[in-house]
């Protein structure tokens, strides 16, 4: 009983958002990067004159199994044309997390349709984007890393620190992508030439998906042999033994050279790009947030001080969205007698771009990222702001 009971703590517990909204990011540009990789080809492959007109993709799937497809009998390119561009810009703003739980919603149905319109170009690696952007619908991608947060907070509408929230989601994705993996090994030993060490010859072979040339070597035994057996054997660890907390790092070390050497060697579009989104999944969001401390305290030296104008201090709300956007702690604000800043070593900087460069959160918002920083003021002394901001909102447990 005292099993099941942890066991339900750690499917069905409460926890940190951060891990998600890092997962967001990563899976929502993704797939926007591939909606506008095969984008650029919409004709060829999404229209009536191109290779897979409706008649064929319909024949292609099956008429007999209902499908989730919006476009499903459309054959007029234009109305193909603005549903693939919705669908484009709701993957841009799941990635930024703006508007997150509306664009994630149209982000999965829209791109549900789009493989059906055309099942016959698709890999494993969109099979995968589809799964996620599923997950990315129901989870809690809004409430960490977001442009929503952002701008929570600074109407002063949420607490400083994220509130907990359901872990099922981010355990979704972690048996997800163990599900891929021991499948991929169960098939694999049923056959031939992965058993006698051979199968990874093959692939390298094959025209269609030459990119990067590989070592001769490697291309003979035993390293055959080596190649074959290391990615069974990794993929294996990937699915099991990623849950042993102590191995999980290696493991997924592993899983990123795996990858790695599919990306360099063969051209799948974005296919190890999508798989490894996944890793983040086995880490909580405490540990990524502590991740990001230790990272700004290796990049120390390329903190700044920031002097605001004279007589100006940071609103509680505004100064707190600072805060969130400078994840690595390289920016700290004080009082002065304008926008002026000086590097670790005393070197002056310009004051509004210091701050920008050194706050990733930030990147997005350079188009209006100074009048930001004007708007972010308010009269009074900095620690009056941190004593109204102790009082903005209780911390969540």
């Amino acid at each position: 009983m005292r099993g099941l009971a942890q066991a339900n703590r750690w499917l069905f517990g409460s926890g940190s958002p951060v891990t998600f909204g890092v997962f967001r990011m990563l899976m929502g540009s993704v797939i926007f990067v591939n909606l506008v990789m095969v984008g650029i080809d919409f004709d060829a492959w999404f229209s009536e004159r191109g290779y897979v007109p409706w008649a064929n993709a319909d024949r292609w799937l099956g008429r007999d199994i209902p499908r989730l497809d919006l476009i499903a009998g459309v054959t007029d390119t234009r109305i193909v044309a603005a549903f693939y561009a919705l669908v484009t810009l709701a993957a841009l703003f799941t990635a930024l997390g703006l508007w997150t739980r509306v664009s994630s919603i149209v982000l999965a149905v829209g791109l549900i349709s789009l493989h059906h319109r055309n099942p016959i170009i698709l890999h494993g690696g969109d099979t995968v984007m589809r799964a996620a952007a599923v997950y990315l619908a129901v989870g809690p991608g809004g409430a960490a890393c977001s442009m929503d947060r952002l701008i929570a907070l600074w109407r002063g509408r949420v607490p400083v620190m994220p509130a907990e929230v359901s872990l099922w989601p981010q355990r979704l994705l972690q048996y997800q992508m163990a599900i891929v993996y021991i499948t991929t090994v169960w098939a694999k030993w049923g056959g031939t030439h992965w058993v006698a060490g051979t199968a990874t010859w093959f692939p390298q072979h094959l025209r269609e998906f030459e990119r990067f040339p590989v070592p001769k070597f490697l291309q003979d035994q035993p390293f055959l042999a080596i190649t074959t057996y290391g990615t069974l054997l990794v993929e294996l660890a990937l699915g099991t033994l990623v849950f042993y907390r102590p191995l999980r790092k290696w493991v997924l070390l592993g899983g990123l050279l795996l990858h790695g050497y599919i990306e360099y060697a063969m051209n799948i579009p974005l296919f190890a790009f999508a798989m490894c989104s996944f890793y983040v999944a086995f880490y909580d969001g405490g540990e990524i947030s502590a991740w990001a401390e230790r990272l700004g305290e290796r990049f120390a030296r390329f903190r700044a001080v920031v002097r605001l104008p004279a007589g100006k201090r940071l609103a509680v709300g505004p100064g707190a969205t600072l805060d969130a956007v400078d994840p690595l702690g390289l920016v700290r604000y004080e009082p002065g007698q304008g926008w002026t800043a000086a590097s670790a070593t005393g070197k002056p900087l310009r004051a509004k771009f210091a701050a920008w460069i050194r706050s990733p959160g930030a990147w997005p918002l350079f188009a209006i990222w100074s009048k930001l920083l004007d708007r972010s003021l308010e009269s009074g002394s900095t620690a009056d702001r941190t004593q109204a901001r102790n009082k903005q909102m209780p911390t969540p447990r």
